[in-house]
């Protein structure tokens, strides 16, 4: 009889306890929530350079370039799951971007360097929209790579028009 009871005694607390834990665990399955879902728009830092006029008139006959410039628009302010969705277009924008350079002067390979760098870091953001365990932070940072990428080319489109610029005045100068 004791042996009877101390046996229940024994099966009873372990129902008790194992009812709690199934509880415990259930409680936190439905805290947790997919951060990729929310529709919270990126805080990215804004574009380190645009290009100055000369550089954009030097830029005018280049439609590769407008475009991709269209499309970073949208990524300056948006949210995760929004840039994973466009990823593949920013990708086949900086693609197309990479063999249209038409203009002698941007056929350098410091130019190609930087777009190289741009197309990659959209090629690396297309490839995180086919991770299912991707984190927000990650694609805000890789949009930030992206954007500082973009910057670097500008940079290097308006130094190489203002170059140009002062070997232009050189030559009138020396004509004179």
């Amino acid at each position: 009889m004791l042996n009877k009871t101390i046996y229940y005694s024994l099966l009873l607390l372990l129902v008790t306890f194992s009812c709690k834990k199934e509880k415990i665990n259930s409680q936190k399955i439905t805290i947790v929530k997919d951060s990729l879902k929310t529709e919270d728009k990126t805080k990215v830092r804004a574009i380190g350079e645009t290009l100055s006029p000369i550089a954009k008139t030097k830029i005018e006959n280049w439609p590769e370039y407008q475009q991709l410039d269209q499309v970073l628009e949208k990524f300056y302010s948006i949210s995760p799951n929004q840039a994973l969705n466009l990823s593949k277009e920013l990708a086949a924008t900086s693609k197309q971007l990479k063999d249209s350079i038409k203009i002698e002067r941007f056929k350098q390979p410091d130019i190609g360097i930087r777009i190289n760098v741009l197309h990659n870091n959209a090629l690396r953001l297309a490839d995180m929209a086919t991770i299912p365990t991707i984190k927000p932070t990650e694609v805000q940072d890789e949009i930030q790579n992206i954007l500082d990428a973009f910057s670097a080319l500008n940079s290097k489109i308006n130094n190489l028009s203002k170059q140009e610029k002062i070997e232009i005045e050189l030559k009138n100068f020396e004509a004179n």
